[in-house]
């Protein structure tokens, strides 16, 4: 019995050895796992911070929540317009081609931005329906499919909200997923305090395209780098015709709309990395990296007949408007540097206008 007894004993020893190793060798993993975790966490937060161009920041958020949450679902609600006081999608990842982004729209006064913004951690979408007064507001919500939602608070401001959806595998959000969630969404949102705070010093107000100065920096830095590279640069310098009667008679309200329409018809013509800006009053230019003058000049067309064929808004009927338009191309052994080539490209658009207008010039 006593022999028994102390293999008993024995065998204790071993078992509460064999237990303090796995217990020891969990809280290592755990360990691990979360230096590792912390690590991602970092090197994302380093790479948000550097980003001060909004798309690829707002993409690498969103990414940022697929890779980690394994979601295949995502989208980001922030305020799309600086002058607007409300919330709407600007960027989703998972949906549907004909899932509509303006079917979501939140007043900055609502009860959901207003709970988010005094409750800022990740939220359950279920925890969120126990309260009433955000039901309205979630159904809205539901349309996205979401599982948790995450607001962007900064400064106690709300710059936005993540919304996830479920995960590929069926499994529930962790503790440890919501807290990460939670650090991602501080540095996501000191992020897109910063890449908004970028925007407005560089954007005009009215026409969301980059002002002079932005302008005249981003073409220096194309010329060397075309020089560098040996790349192609074209330039594009255009001016609404008749621009002055068209305010004089219908009023500089209308006018506004015009530079506005025509900025957007603007965007909507070139490509993602060219450079638009507002070059003056009623001028406009645009940057294309990498293109030379045969491409320039289908851009160029392509743009004049676009503004040509539309209808701006504001009167009975629709009005129309035409432009001029100049372009050249940077030619290192003729232009000492990016005034020469703004030179160029503007005779060309004086000569436009001086054709007969609604045309476009070439300088080589």
């Amino acid at each position: 019995m006593e022999q028994m007894n102390n293999q008993d004993i024995q065998q204790k020893s071993i078992d509460d050895d064999s237990m303090e190793k796995e217990a020891s060798t969990g809280v290592i993993n755990s360990l691990e796992k979360k230096i590792y975790e912390l690590r991602n966490l970092i090197e994302m937060g380093m790479s948000l911070s550097s980003n001060l161009e909004f798309k690829s920041l707002v993409e690498s958020i969103l990414y940022s929540c697929i890779g980690q949450m394994f979601v295949e679902k995502v989208a980001i609600i922030l305020q799309e317009d600086i002058d607007k006081d409300s919330y709407s999608i600007h960027m989703a990842k998972g949906y549907d081609e004909e899932f509509s982004r303006s079917a979501i729209v939140f007043d900055e006064n609502s009860a959901l931005i207003r709970h988010l913004e005094k409750e800022a951690f990740p939220h359950l979408s279920t925890d969120l329906r126990e309260h009433p007064e955000l039901r309205h507001d979630l159904n809205s919500i539901a349309m996205l499919d979401a599982e948790v939602v995450v607001p962007l608070v900064s400064k106690s401001s709300m710059n936005g909200l993540l919304v996830l959806g479920e995960k590929i595998d069926g499994s529930a959000f962790t503790p440890d997923n919501m807290e990460f969630l939670r650090d991602l969404a501080r540095f996501a949102a000191i992020a897109v305090e910063n890449s908004r705070l970028y925007l407005m010093a560089t954007l005009d107000r009215m026409t969301h395209l980059y002002i002079h100065h932005f302008f005249q920096e981003r073409l220096n830095e194309e010329l060397k780098r075309s020089v560098r590279y040996g790349t192609p640069l074209s330039l594009i310098i255009s001016d609404i015709d008749h621009f002055k009667r068209f305010n004089d008679t219908y009023g500089h309200q209308q006018g506004d709309v015009v530079l506005k329409e025509t900025a957007q018809i603007l965007r909507e013509s070139v490509r993602g990395f060219d450079i638009a800006a507002r070059y003056g009053g009623e001028e406009f230019a645009v940057i294309l990296p990498e293109t030379d003058l045969g491409d320039a000049i289908v851009v160029a067309k392509r743009l004049r007949k676009r503004i040509e064929r539309h209808g701006f808004h504001g009167q009975a009927a629709p009005l129309h408007v035409t432009v001029s338009i100049g372009v050249a191309q940077y030619d290192p052994e003729r232009d000492e540097g990016k005034e020469s080539l703004i030179d160029r490209a503007d005779r060309a658009m004086y000569r436009a206008k001086d054709a007969g207008r609604n045309r476009v010039v070439v300088i080589k």
